[in-house]
Parts: C-alpha cells; structure tokens; sequence
C-alpha cells in the first residue's frame, strides 16, 4: 500500500474510533444524540450503550443499545466512511447483490448484470 493509501486507512481507524467514543459517551454527546434520534430511539428510555469494533464484516462497528423498562439489547451495525478530499465519495452500502436479491426480488437477468458491474462475476470478455 502506498503512503498516501496507508494515511488513509490509519485516518479512517481513528475515525472509527471516534464515533464509537461518540456513542460510549453519548448522554454528553451532541452527535450521538442526534444519531440516536434519527435511528429512532428515546433518549430518556436508553439505559446503557456499549460499542465494539467489528473485524471482517462488511460494518465496521456494533453498537448495542440496552433500553429500560422493556429489558431490550438492540444491536445497529454502522460503517464508518472517512471521506479523502472534498470532492470524494464513498458507498453508502456494501452489501453483496444476492442481500438486495433477497431484499428486493430482483430478477435473475438483472442480478448477473449487476454482479458483473460490482466485479463478483470476472468479465466474459477482454476489456479495451
């Protein structure tokens, strides 16, 4: 890997070791907060939040949500993307096409033509 490749890669560890200290430390946390909200839980009914670093999932961290009363432990699975210059991107979703095969009912035709556009099938013909 090249330098520049490896800054970025150690620069998005560090990242995911932010949000994960966002959500460890989310009754202080704005951003947590507001994560927490948008994903459709109540603040006041949360009773601990306990996060670990996933390794060899396509999610990078898990974080479980122990909520009050109800004796619940609900589990979110979140990928964290460092984006590399104002002007990049990265994929919101990584899943494999047979996930939004099952998700979605696609097609088979359809399904071969986007394994082959996401590269899980090698091409049947030479590139130019």
């Amino acid at each position: 890997m090249n330098s520049k490749g490896s800054l970025i890669a150690k620069d998005g560890f560090k990242n995911e070791k932010d949000i994960i200290n966002k959500f460890n430390n989310w009754e202080n946390d704005i951003d947590a907060q507001k994560w927490l909200k948008i994903m459709g839980y109540n603040l006041k009914e949360i009773e601990y939040i306990k996060t670990e670093i996933l390794h060899g999932y396509k999610t990078d961290i898990q974080v479980h949500i122990a909520i009050k009363l109800i004796e619940v432990l609900d589990t979110q699975n979140i990928q964290v993307k460092l984006v590399s210059t104002p002007y990049g991107f990265n994929q919101i979703d990584k899943r494999w096409v047979n996930k939004y095969v099952e998700m979605w009912n696609i097609p088979d035709d359809i399904t071969r033509l986007l394994k082959y556009f996401t590269g899980e099938l090698k091409p049947y013909k030479k590139k130019r």
